[in-house]
């Protein structure tokens, strides 16, 4: 491999995107696969639990 392709270029295309559309650059660090080929990045992680779980009551007895 040539040396001047170790790095890089300035204007290289991300790796890809998260669930919520922000860019994933190559080698960035604690990014998330949370189902297959959906990642996510850590401050995205409240979101993510707030927009895929849903309020349970637990106090409400149910005996249908």
């Amino acid at each position: 491999m040539p040396n001047d392709w170790i790095d890089p270029p300035e204007d290289a295309l991300p790796w890809g995107y998260t669930i919520y559309g922000e860019e994933i650059e190559q080698g960035e660090l604690d990014v998330r696969e949370v189902e297959a080929g959906r990642y996510i990045k850590p401050h995205e992680f409240e979101r993510y639990i707030k927009d895929n779980s849903r309020l349970v009551n637990t106090e409400e007895l149910n005996y249908e």
